[in-house]
Order: structure tokens, then C-alpha cells, then sequence
């Protein structure tokens, strides 16, 4: 695991710069050796042709040549100790030579070049033939001077490189500092920033390789900025939803605790059972609609019948509905009714729209529910015998605690707030309308069919 980017990076780009410049110099040295050899090579051609030019001068006036050669004997050689040259005649006298390694005899060495070691060192030498002089040119020179010249040229590499590293760490460190200075800056605001500040960072200026962070970031703000609002609006809504109820069953326990008359205290405290089976349902409205964020995702989901959900909610709220002496009836199954979804949302919304086609609707009324195929969806249809609902007011029901006025039946105002969350996480739609009979109201949810 990476500790610091920062170390990291200045670490890994000068073990690469230090890489990069052993490769280099390597390479230059074995260029050198082959751009080196050559070009030495080349040096004694041109000595063997001075020398053989300072013998064809000197042929003719021995005094001058007595003088060179008396000259060379006494002076030290160009190159030290490792270079020489000899003129053999064609008889094997020696005509002219250098000052050093006089007692080495290179006459017979081959023509052209060739390697010899002499008194264990070795030499590369280089001989030619005069024929006009009948002479043999021999120019020779020590291996050591080519080899002392490559590691020269390989080692001023080395120390250019010594001395330039430093440098490099102090580019790097300041470079990889400046490319680290907006995550410094991001850092910053973010650590400075109060606890219910949750609006997203601005992404101007910022490398597109950490966008993708804070983008991920700033969507991380958004869910909690809603999930703190979904809170907070359940806190509210349960204070404001809870506050009435709360209070009549106050006063209808007042009312029991007052009265003598067993008649009115057994009124009294079926009210108050009334007024607690409303708040537990309220509770469970506001629970259920806490839980279906609009930012959350659908969990848990998979292929499922429709039609067999809607059988069981329906036996369920079978009860309800014989209580009102209301006729319940689920149509025949269509032959395919397969969606896809969370079973657990289904059942809610489907049981709070046949719930709620049942509160509204009066006694000895009825209600139908359908299962439609489409052949690209798969409609839930409760059309219940109702007042039905104003074509206005058709949006307006789907408010979390709206409620019609002059509504005689119980209910939290939720039902259709949720049933509206659980569609849309769903990707399904509603339609509300009159039913063909004019009377009552049709409840469509159409959701997206599934095909296997």
C-alpha cells in the first residue's frame, strides 16, 4: 500500500531517471569502444604515413636524417610509454625508430593490423610496406591509452550524473508537489468545512485524474445531503402527523377518567384504541416512505408474478373489505404477468391501493382488480365504485399528507406517496381515470413487462 503519493512519486521517477542514465551510459560505452577503436585505428594509418613521408624526405640527406633520428632519441615520445614506431629496410636494418621500446623488434609483425602482446602488455600495431623505399613502416601503440580513453568518457558520464541528481530530486519533489497541490486544496476545503455542509466540491481546476474522485465524492454529499433532508422530514412529518392524535387521545382519556357513566368510559376508551391503532398506522406509513429514498436503488430484485402478489394482499385485505360488506373481486390471470422488482414493494403498493379503493369507497359498493398483459407491459387496474377523484386533484393526491377535503375515511395521507416511490423505483406508471361505468375511480399502475 502507498503511504505518501508524494514520497512515492519522487522515489520511483529517480530510480527511473537512475535507471535511464545506467542504460545510457552503458550504451555510450559500448558505443564509445566501437566509435573509439575505429578512430585510433585511423590515428596510427596516419602516423605510419608521416613517418613514412619523414623517412622519403630524410633518404637523400643523411645529415638530416642522422639529425631526426639522433632527435628522436634523445626527446621523450609523443605519448609516453605507449606509443611507437619503427622503419625497417628490406635488408632488416633498422633505419629510424622511437625513443622508447628500441629493443622491441616488430619487423617481422604481419602487414596491416594486428594485436601482439609484448613483455605482457598488450599492443595494436599497424605496419605497411614502402616499395619505393623498401622500407617497412611499424607504428604501434598500447592497448591501455584506448582503454583509459573509453572509462575517461564513461566516467565524466558518471559524474555529470552524480552531480546533476541532486537536481533532478529537487525538480521532481517541486514538480510532484505542484501536481499534488489541488488534492492539498480539495483536502483543505473539505476539512474545513462544518459538519452539515454537504454541498458538493467544485471540480474547476481540479486534474482530470482526480475528477473521477471528487465526482464519486461529491456524489457521496448528495446521499447524505438527502438522506440528512429524508431524516429530517420524517422527524417533522412524524411531529405534525403524530401531534393530533396524540392529543385526542389525551382528551379521550380525560374524558374516561372524568365520566361515571360505564357507557360513555367504554366510548371513551374505544376512541382511544382508535386513536392508537391510527398512530401505529401512521408510524408504519412514515417507517415504509423513511426507507424509499429517491436516491436508493432497488435491492433484491428478481422475475415475478404479479398476479400471485395481488392474491395474496388481496386475501388479506379480504376482511377489510367484507367489514364494509364491499365486494372484493381479482379478474382471471392473463398468461403471462411476469415484471421485475423488489416482492416486498410490490406488496406494499399493491396492498395501499386496494386498501385505499376500499376506504373510499362506501358500503356495499365494490372493487375489481385487474392483471392486464400488453404484450410490453403489465398493468395492476383497481377500479373501485367510489366518489372517485377530481380530475384537478388528480396530482395533488400523491402529496405526502394531502387529503381531500370532506373525506370521511381514516388515513395517514401517505398511501399514495408511497405507492407514487415504490412506481417510480420501478420505472412504472400511473394513470388515474374514470372508470367506462362513470362512477369511481381507476387506479392504473403499468409496469415494464418482463421477458425471459
Amino acid at each position: 500500500m502507498i503511504k505518501s503519493i508524494r514520497y512515492f512519486l519522487l522515489i520511483s521517477l529517480l530510480i527511473s531517471i537512475t535507471l535511464a542514465s545506467a542504460i545510457n551510459g552503458i550504451g555510450n560505452y559500448l558505443l564509445d569502444e566501437q566509435v573509439v577503436q575505429p578512430y585510433l585505428d585511423a590515428q596510427l594509418v596516419r602516423f605510419s604515413t608521416l613517418i613514412d613521408i619523414l623517412n622519403q624526405s630524410t633518404s637523400a640527406n643523411t645529415k638530416v636524417r642522422s639529425d631526426i633520428i639522433s632527435y628522436l632519441l634523445k626527446k621523450q615520445p609523443i605519448t609516453g610509454q605507449q606509443f611507437l614506431f619503427q622503419v625497417w629496410s628490406k635488408d632488416g636494418k633498422l633505419l629510424m625508430h622511437s625513443a622508447n621500446q628500441a629493443h622491441i623488434d616488430l619487423k617481422d609483425v604481419p602487414l596491416g593490423f594486428s594485436d601482439k602482446i609484448l613483455k605482457n602488455n598488450d599492443w595494436r600495431i599497424y605496419s605497411v610496406f614502402d616499395n619505393k623505399m623498401n622500407a617497412k613502416i611499424i607504428v604501434a601503440e598500447l592497448y591501455n591509452l584506448r582503454r583509459e580513453l573509453a572509462d575517461d568518457i564513461a566516467r565524466s558520464n558518471a559524474n555529470i550524473l552524480l552531480i546533476t541528481y541532486p537536481v533532478f530530486g529537487i525538480l521532481v519533489w517541486i514538480i510532484v508537489s505542484f501536481a499534488l497541490r489541488s488534492v492539498s486544496r480539495v483536502t483543505t476545503e473539505i476539512s474545513n468545512r462544518a459538519s452539515t455542509f454537504l454541498e458538493p466540491v467544485q471540480l474547476t481546476e481540479i486534474p482530470v485524474e482526480i475528477k473521477p474522485l471528487v465526482a464519486e465524492l461529491n456524489q457521496l454529499f448528495i446521499r447524505l445531503k438527502l438522506a440528512f433532508e429524508r431524516n429530517k422530514r420524517f422527524a417533522a412529518d412524524a411531529a405534525h402527523e403524530l401531534r393530533t392524535p396524540l392529543a385526542a387521545l389525551k382528551t379521550h382519556v380525560q374524558v374516561a377518567l372524568k365520566t361515571d357513566n360505564d357507557i360513555d368510559r367504554n366510548k371513551a376508551l374505544q376512541k382511544v384504541i382508535e386513536s392508537v391503532d391510527r398512530s401505529s398506522h401512521v408510524v408504519a406509513q412514515l417507517l415504509t416512505l423513511s426507507r424509499l429514498g429517491e436516491e436508493d436503488a432497488l435491492t433484491d430484485v428478481k422475475p415475478m408474478d404479479l398476479h400471485k402478489i395481488a392474491t395474496e394482499i388481496i386475501a388479506y385485505l379480504a376482511m377489510h373489505a367484507l367489514e364494509k360488506n364491499i365486494e372484493i373481486e381479482l379478474a382471471p390471470a392473463p398468461s403471462d404477468s411476469l415484471i421485475i422488482g423488489n416482492d416486498t414493494g410490490i406488496g406494499i403498493l399493491i396492498r395501499n391501493v386496494v386498501d385505499n379503493a376500499i376506504r373510499y369507497t362506501p358500503t356495499d359498493g365494490s372493487v375489481k382488480v385487474l392483471i392486464i398483459d400488453t404484450g410490453t407491459q403489465v398493468i395492476l387496474r383497481v377500479i373501485d365504485t367510489g366518489t372517485g377523484i377530481p380530475l384537478e386533484l388528480r396530482e395533488r393526491v400523491f402529496e405526502r399528507f394531502y387529503r381531500i377535503l370532506g373525506t370521511k375515511a381514516s388515513g395517514s395521507g401517505l398511501g399514495l406517496a408511497i405507492v407514487s416511490q415504490i412506481a417510480k423505483l420501478h420505472h412504472a406508471k400511473i394513470r388515474l381515470s374514470t372508470p367506462t361505468s362513470g362512477k369511481g375511480l381507476q387506479f392504473d399502475v403499468a409496469f415494464p413487462k418482463y421477458h425471459a
